[in-house]
């Protein structure tokens, strides 16, 4: 991995009891993995149409800040009249914007996944999106001098703690135990 990159590991009783037993008869977890994949693609896409984490709390709104720099970078002079105030175009286009949807560049990244017999890679990575989408997903501090707190905006299936968010472990046991069935 790069110095640009994070990687999470799940840490969850159940999810690993369950992928031991079906090691033990599969050897080969790949088509379950891709299923779950699928799922968590569709699901990963809908947090970004909702703006809410995988626990259905609302994302922080974006700063002012980001606001005023997106006014300034999409419009420009347009969105302000000549007195300062916002003009109506400045006016619609705030009001179109999306949280953490600027280009759709960390939308389209976040789907990313690969998936062997034993393991499931999913999310942004070697895109040079790495520590942008991790600061988005789990929040921290950035900037120069780590001046700037980032809120979490949980996007990806994993809580900051390492576990899978409780939709994603019951889809992962479900999509598990299906796939142990038809071994």
């Amino acid at each position: 991995m790069s110095d640009n990159s994070f990687e999470i590991q799940v840490i969850n009783d159940s999810v690993g009891q369950a992928l031991g037993q079906l090691l033990a008869q599969a050897h080969n977890l790949r088509p379950a993995l891709l299923d779950f994949a699928e799922w968590a693609t569709a699901e990963t896409d809908q947090r970004f149409a909702d703006q809410a984490d995988w626990h259905g709390q609302p994302w922080a709104p974006n700063a002012e800040l980001t606001l005023a720099n997106y006014l300034r970078s999409h419009g420009g002079s347009k969105n302000f009249k000549k007195d300062g105030k916002l003009s109506a175009a400045g006016t619609r286009r705030l009001s179109a914007k999306r949280i953490l949807q600027v280009d759709g560049t960390l939308r389209r990244a976040a789907f990313s996944y690969d998936a062997t017999s034993d393991s499931l890679r999913f999310g942004p990575w070697g895109n040079g999106l790495d520590a942008y989408a991790a600061i988005q997903n789990f929040g921290g501090q950035a900037g120069r001098g780590l001046k700037v707190t980032i809120p979490m905006r949980q996007y990806l299936p994993v809580d900051i703690d390492g576990t899978l968010a409780d939709p994603a472990e019951a889809k992962l046991l479900d999509v598990l135990a299906t796939h142990f069935q038809q071994s």
